[in-house]
């Protein structure tokens, strides 16, 4: 103790060791960046864009030497960029691409550029109603829709016209007229695309209409389906007309062959005409009331990655759950004591993602979905549940679909057999995968 307290008295009198300066954080060369062409650009689905980006000093001068990196965040969907700028686009859609700068010793100076991805040129126009029969004096309102090559919509305007508007007149937001009996096609153009419709126009006077039911009741939701038939002075029903439908309130849908659905519990009016005759009729619809309530009876937390989507095995007593995030994982899971949610296997394969997951309807098989592979394989893995709480992979399926698979829908018919539609990331294509033998999976159809 004697010689604790001098050496401890010692200590407490010596001068503290100044701390060392720290050092001055060195002038960042790169006071902006000059992004070509922009920061915000347009391009065409499914075509490259190619991004450059200079980094600039307080004097607009570039600076060398510095490291330009490209990232994008968020539109998997619709399309990525590489780390040199090249923008890939597999749908219409928005992507932001933020191009981050620096050199050595510097911070990071970032920018971001918004990439709008729009439908390519038209080659395909459609018109709705295709053809119509209908009555002297009927109006009926006609819609167009402009497609690209790659089957995405187009914003687009259009030129209407009609070959005989002594038989029907259109006007330039698509309403029309039927004048007089006889045909004639309407078309619908936009640049040197077009797309048209067959009308005719009877002679015959429609001079009453008989709506059937008369009155019906349902739930939101339901599809009530109402029949308009037109006949002449002495009864006789005109065969072939297109009756124009309407309804009030304007909470529903109808569509041109009279199925009704309304979205809020009230009553309606449903409406048909055949130019100046028409007739009415009311459905009064109630609340589906589907409420139940809901109660957490076990969880099974994962820390490692973000959890996907879960399907229930066939059986009731096993699932399996996706991961996401960087997620290379597909779970099994014991939850027949729903209480007691117990890993009994998982599956590691290379993907960033396992988003979808689905069982054919025996239970021996599933199928889950890959994104992000770093071979860039992805596709679909196919893996025996012969017993559920341990799945084995017995095959995969990668070609044409290497971009990435997000969603997949297994589906049997006894007469074709179990397929597989699955989504690929990078065109925006639905693939029809012949599974009937699981382990030599084949592509027999693309929409």
């Amino acid at each position: 103790m004697l010689l604790t307290l001098p050496l401890l008295a010692l200590l407490q009198q010596a001068p503290a060791t100044p701390a060392t300066p720290s050092r001055p954080q060195p002038a960042n060369p790169i006071a902006s960046l000059r992004i070509e062409p922009g920061t915000r650009v347009t391009m065409a689905a499914q075509d490259t864009l190619r991004l450059h980006a200079t980094p600039l000093d307080s004097l607009g001068r570039p600076v060398p030497h510095a490291i330009v990196r490209f990232l994008s965040s968020g539109g998997r969907f619709e399309g990525e960029v590489d780390s040199t700028g090249l923008v890939h686009s597999g749908s219409t859609g928005t992507i932001t691409v933020t191009v981050v700068a620096r050199v050595l010793g510097a911070r990071a100076v970032s920018e971001r550029v918004e990439v709008v991805m729009v439908a390519g040129p038209p080659v395909r126009i459609e018109v709705s109603p295709g053809a119509a029969t209908l009555a002297r004096g009927q109006a009926l309102r006609l819609s167009a829709a402009s497609f690209s090559a790659a089957g995405d919509r187009r914003t687009a305007s259009f030129d209407w016209g009609s070959s005989n508007p002594q038989v029907a007149r259109v006007r330039d937001d698509g309403f029309l007229e039927a004048v007089g009996p006889g045909q004639a096609v309407i078309s619908a153009r936009e640049g040197g695309i077009q797309g048209t419709a067959t009308v005719r126009v009877v002679g015959t006077p429609v001079a009453q209409v008989q709506l059937t039911p008369s009155a019906a009741a349902g739930k939101t939701g339901d599809v009530v389906r109402f029949e308009a038939v037109p006949r002449d002075a002495s009864g006789r029903v005109i065969p072939g007309l297109t009756p124009q439908w309407s309804f009030s309130p304007g909470q529903g849908v109808i569509t041109p062959d009279g199925a009704f659905v309304g979205y809020q519990a009230a009553p309606y009016l449903i409406t048909a005409s055949f130019g100046h005759r028409a007739a009415s009729a009311t459905v009064t619809l109630a609340a589906r009331d589907v409420r139940r309530s809901a109660t957490v009876v076990g969880r099974l937390p994962r820390t490692r990655f973000t959890t996907e989507e879960v399907w229930v095995h066939p059986d009731g007593k096993h699932a399996f759950l996706g991961s996401g995030s960087g997620g290379d994982v597909l779970y099994a899971i014991d939850i027949s004591d729903p209480a007691n949610l117990v890993v009994t296997d998982s599956i590691v394969t290379n993907t960033r993602r396992v988003n979808d997951v689905m069982s054919t309807p025996d239970g021996k098989v599933i199928v889950f979905t890959r994104e992000g592979a770093s071979d860039r394989k992805n596709g679909i893995v196919i893996a025996s549940t012969e017993d559920p709480a341990h799945p084995k992979v017995i095959a995969e399926f990668t070609d044409g679909v290497t971009a990435g698979v997000h969603s997949a829908f297994v589906y049997r018919q006894e007469r074709f057999g179990t397929h597989v539609y699955l989504t690929n990331d990078g065109t925006g294509a639905l693939h029809v995968i012949d599974i009937g033998d699981p382990a030599r999976p084949r592509e027999v159809a693309r929409w």
